[in-house]
């Protein structure tokens, strides 16, 4: 064998051995998506991994959600809860960390929303005048932003579930407000890039080992639900869109809670496909507050469907 041979065996030997490692290397990784911008953030296709919360529909779970009136501990504290969904941005380290210590089974969610804009959150002046849209009719200075532009937004929201979430103890995030392409944005979104934004949210929580919640979309749950660990939904039962949840997140045995406020919902089937359904007040007040209305399919005493 002369040495331009060798040369060439070595050449293909090594290209081999290269192509081999490659792609061994790729199998353990994360798929990674190329979003709007050039930014790039890894998401799993299955939310499988990790040791985050992913409740289940196997027994009721008994939650209570407070975001018009700040939460004090032990004031809006109440008995045979074991999940509190509370504003991120407003509850402190200490009041999520005596809310565990009450019970280890108790998660905590952290509640912000992704898709608007409220020029009262303390990092308001970080969103650019052009990527906010119309007025989010019914709620005051809150605007629907152009959630096209990753590139700006997913460093923001990473920023939010970082302190926000997960330096104060947080188990679990709510990302509000994310079905943009479907309301009156004043962006032309697509259904798809509506997706591709929720999917990036939920990777962003995933990779501060955080559990994440598909908070409405709930026409788009048989897309979404394998990137998500459970789903809230307002309104189903009112919209006729309950189904959709049943056939994405409840028969994938992924847990769905869910609330109703000008009816009360279909408690029946609920129980039945294990839902967790209630009837709230609009403004989710605390329990003290006197607008404070509670009405869950399950008592909270009760610890099986």
């Amino acid at each position: 064998m002369d040495r331009k041979t060798k040369r060439r065996v070595l050449f293909i030997t090594i290209l081999l051995l290269f192509t081999v490692l490659f792609w061994s290397g790729l199998i353990g990784m994360k798929v990674w998506r190329f979003t709007y911008g050039g930014e790039q953030l890894p998401h799993n296709k299955v939310a499988l991994e990790g040791t985050w919360w992913k409740p289940t529909p196997d027994v009721p779970i008994h939650w209570h959600w407070q975001l018009s009136d700040p939460f004090y501990y032990p004031r809006d504290v109440l008995p045979h809860i074991s999940v509190y969904d509370l504003d991120g941005e407003l509850t402190s380290a200490q009041t999520v960390a005596q809310l565990h210590a009450l019970n280890p089974n108790i998660k905590v969610i952290c509640y912000f929303d992704a898709g608007v804009f409220e020029a009262y959150r303390s990092d308001a002046e970080r969103f650019p005048a052009s990527i906010i849209g119309n007025a989010d009719l019914g709620w005051e200075e809150s605007y629907w932003l152009d959630i096209r532009r990753m590139d700006i937004l997913l460093s923001i929201m990473s920023d939010r579930i970082e302190r926000w979430c997960k330096d104060k103890g947080f188990d679990a995030i709510e990302p509000d407000e994310t079905e943009v392409w479907s309301n009156n944005s004043g962006f032309p979104i697509t259904k798809e890039q509506n997706n591709a934004y929720n999917i990036q949210i939920a990777s962003l929580a995933h990779s501060f080992g955080l559990s994440v919640g598909l908070k409405g979309n709930t026409t788009e749950a048989p897309e979404l639900w394998q990137y998500f660990d459970w789903s809230l939904n307002e309104q189903c039962w009112e919209y006729e869109e309950c189904d959709y949840l049943k056939n994405s997140f409840l028969v994938n045995d992924k847990a769905v809670f869910n609330i109703e406020y000008t009816r009360d919902p279909d408690c029946p089937t609920a129980n039945t496909w294990h839902m967790n359904s209630a009837r709230r007040d609009l403004q989710l007040v605390r329990p003290a507050n006197p607008d404070y209305f509670y009405q869950p399919c399950i008592p909270d005493n009760q610890a099986s469907w």
